[in-house]
């Protein structure tokens, strides 16, 4: 099994059988705290780990707390997992074991003997390479807090970290966890991280200053894993953490608890950076990330960076066409749904609520002025929303039967009414409002980019419904938002009577969608926007076509010339391909492959017409490890000098200018496909800049699995062109229907297709080349596997 791809960055979860569901709730939280956005913090079920390849975007693997005996049943008893997750380690991955979940990863468990949970045996994990020994204190039940307590721990210097002193943590809850018991002498690939201040009464191991073993990190072959038998996970200001501190002889004050609060998160964020990982608190002051904030100070770039929930939207127009923004909201069918509150429209649409005004509404009745709004923009910042927390009734501390426990639910930001600000007529536009999007700034790269390929800027032109602007001149942008898609996909009433075309750009998403279940990272320096188009009925059996004419539009915009290797992964994914990513090193002469971005595309039938939400996400500025355009810039500047190259660089890649590319390449190409009714104009572009040309893959929606060579896309349908390797028989026993049977390219289903070609000068000769064509919606390419399988 592989391990972890260069761009890994999911942290998976387990949630099956055995775990505790609280244990599982605090551990999301408090990773995802820690490590968004740069990794998305999502549980895996045993059923997934089981059947699909979750290893290679997997950055880190977590069990929380629980019983080991039902993860040993289902892991490594029923579903034969363990053995994935180790080799995962061994490839590179990294593992972290919380309470029963270090258990798991020993090499053996010594669990009360001679008591009535006794449970004694080796363990298949084995990463630390000895026996956990517990509980370490007494007392302990499961599903009871009669064993809890608040304990201290003391941390030892490490070398995989940059502490160098011992230290102390107090407060941390405990309740079952084991000690280890660690060989003599210490193997090399074996650190301990931290020890229990009490010693255990009933280890004749642990005398004098030799204290517990409660946390060790291992190297695995290229891997690494931290086992911990306490439950850092927990906030202590809450129970179950809070009533152990309780019954302390002397419990501590609150200022004592918020200290050791902080020193407990700072602990996990330590642990996690010497799993390999980068969170993103530890690199908030990396140059180039900074660079992404335009302003002038009003803010401390980690407040902007990291935001917690939605900001402000602002309408904004070319400055040429003022206008837009009050006509945009000006029809009959919008306001007649709008009610006023103080002076705000409030519009109740399918998914939000929507607080529509001039930016005057803004100022609580004082004069408008550039700094009034800038510190009322800075306070939305600061004032968090308040949401209630689950019933403690609802979350037990240890699952009390094996069945699968529920995730915890993320808040609702949908929830929360959002803002839409219109442009005064008295102020104008200052870029202290946007300091993370400068729009001064994208203007003048839109009118440039515009200029570059022959085409006016900041006017309107002729439409079938009378005039309208082109793509770029209107824009939704906000700081942060749920989800620009969603915004505008699951609003019917915004869908229905905003104009076309209009942009929703965001600088941060908390619940951005891809494809299928799939999240969107949303890290900063991330470009992530949705475009709404109204699209002609004649062309609605060619919407497929609409995600290649993104990529390609992409691909255009950002690197023009092919010289930092912006490539299309079928069908709708955004690659690089060049030295220097995806594991391999810049002058080697092997080219790897790492994601840049995705496109998704959401069709809806209303009001009589079509209307289109294609989102798109690619990453810009991002620090690793995500890739990014200006890595990409960075390899290509640093292979010219080693080659002395005389070929000038492509301008160093900005948000704005990226931003406004992308729009004028769109907006051309989308006029194309729309005059000449159809993609076969782009085919020869397409395939010039996609992956895939010839490469051998796997399908596995077919019984057997059928080995498959790329050809092409079909001009038509747009469907993944292939021929098997192995020729399938061609007699009737075969079990094919008339469906698979057509000469046709069909769009409804994938299909294996019969075509006659012909030898020589004529009809003397002809063999049968069977095609399988394979729909874009309905199949996910797993490149780096060569897989192709049902989209989940």
């Amino acid at each position: 099994m592989p391990g972890p791809s260069a761009s890994a960055h999911q942290v998976l979860v387990y949630s099956g059988p055995g775990v505790s569901p609280l244990s599982l709730s605090h551990t999301i939280l408090t990773l995802s705290l820690l490590l968004l956005p740069h990794y998305t913090v999502q549980p895996i079920t045993p059923e997934v780990l089981a059947s699909q390849p979750w290893e290679p975007s997997c950055a880190l693997f977590v069990i929380p707390g629980g019983r080991d005996l039902p993860y040993v049943e289902e892991l490594t008893t029923k579903r034969k997992v363990t053995k994935r997750i180790k080799e995962y380690v061994e490839e590179g991955g990294r593992y972290l074991g919380i309470c029963a979940g270090a258990y798991f990863g020993a090499e053996e468990v010594i669990f009360d003997i001679g008591g009535p949970m006794e449970v004694v045996g080796a363990r298949e994990l084995a990463f630390f390479p000895g026996p956990s020994v517990g509980p370490t204190f007494p007392g302990f039940k499961y599903a009871s807090e009669s064993g809890s307590r608040a304990i201290t721990l003391f941390l030892e210097p490490s070398s995989s970290s940059s502490s160098s002193q011992h230290r102390v943590l107090d407060h941390i809850y405990y309740n079952g966890g084991g000690y280890f018991v660690p060989p003599s002498p210490l193997p090399a690939h074996v650190e301990i991280l931290a020890r229990y201040a009490e010693p255990d009464p009933s280890s004749s191991t642990s005398s004098g200053d030799e204290k517990p073993v409660a946390a060790v990190l291992t190297r695995t072959g290229k891997g690494r894993a931290v086992l911990c038998s306490v439950h850092p996970e927990y906030p202590l200001s809450d129970p179950p953490a809070r009533d152990a501190m309780a019954r302390l002889e002397h419990p501590p004050e609150k200022e004592q608890v918020e200290r050791s609060d902080k020193e407990r998160v700072a602990w996990v964020e330590e642990v996690l950076e010497q799993l390999g990982l980068q969170p993103p608190g530890k690199h908030r002051s990396k140059p180039g990330i900074s660079s992404i904030v335009h302003g002038e100070g009003d803010e401390d770039p980690a407040l902007l960076l990291h935001p917690t929930h939605p900001s402000p939207v602002f309408m904004l127009s070319h400055p040429s066409l003022s206008q837009l923004p009050a006509e945009a909201l000006s029809k009959a069918e919008l306001k007649g749904k709008m009610k006023q509150d103080e002076g705000w429209a409030v519009l109740r649409d399918g998914n939000d609520e929507l607080r529509i005004g001039s930016l005057e509404k803004t100022s609580s009745g004082e004069s408008l002025s550039e700094e009034s709004l800038a510190q009322w923009l800075a306070k939305a910042r600061r004032t968090q929303p308040v949401f209630d927390p689950p019933p403690l009734d609802k979350l037990s501390l240890e699952s009390e039967s094996d069945t699968t426990p529920q995730p915890p639910s993320p808040p609702d930001f949908h929830s929360i009414p959002k803002t839409i600000l219109l442009p005064s007529s008295t102020v104008a536009y200052s870029p202290r409002w946007t300091p993370l999007f400068n729009m001064t700034t994208y203007w003048n790269e839109l009118d440039a980019a515009r200029k570059g390929t022959g085409r006016r800027s900041g006017v309107l032109r002729k439409s079938v419904d009378g005039e309208s602007c082109s793509l770029g001149d209107l824009l939704l942008y906000a700081e942060t938002v749920t989800s620009t898609q969603t915004m505008l996909d699951r609003n019917p009433l915004l869908l229905t009577h905003l104009p076309t075309p209009l942009v929703f750009l965001a600088s941060f998403q908390l619940s951005g969608r891809g494809r299928g279940s799939n999240i969107w990272l949303s890290p900063p320096g991330c470009l992530q926007f949705s475009i709404m188009l109204e699209l002609p009925a004649s062309l609605a059996s060619k919407m497929v076509f609409i995600q290649y004419i993104m990529a390609l539009a992409v691909c255009e915009a950002v690197d023009d010339d092919g010289r930092l290797g912006v490539r299309i992964k079928w069908p709708n994914d955004i690659y690089a391909e060049v030295e220097g990513v995806g594991g391999t090193e810049v002058g080697s002469g092997k080219k790897g492959k790492a994601k840049l971005g995705g496109i998704l595309v959401n069709t809806n039938f209303v009001g009589g017409k079509w209307r289109i939400v294609v989102g798109c996400g690619i990453n810009v500025l991002n620090a690793l490890p995500t890739t990014s355009l200006s890595q990409l810039h960075g390899l290509l500047a640093a292979k010219a000098s080693s080659s002395s190259s005389s070929r000038p660089l492509p301008a160093a890649p900005t948000m704005e200018g990226t931003f406004a590319k992308i729009m004028t390449a769109f907006d051309t190409k989308w006029e194309q496909f729309v005059d000449e009714k159809g993609f076969k104009g782009f085919m020869d572009e397409y395939h010039g800049r996609w992956l895939h040309s010839g490469q051998e893959v796997t399908l596995t929606t077919t019984e057997p699995h059928t080995r498959l060579r790329i050809l092409s896309i079909t001009p038509d349908h747009g469907l993944l062109r292939c021929v098997p390797i192995a020729e399938r028989p061609t007699h009737s026993s075969s079990g094919l229907t008339q469906l698979y049977s057509r000469n046709v390219d069909s769009g409804e289903d994938d299909r294996f297709v019969s075509s006659s070609t012909r030898g020589g000068q004529g009809r003397t000769a002809s063999s049968q080349t069977q095609f399988v064509d394979l729909q874009p919606d309905g199949n996910s390419f797993d490149l780096m596997s060569g897989m192709i399988k049902r989209k989940v």
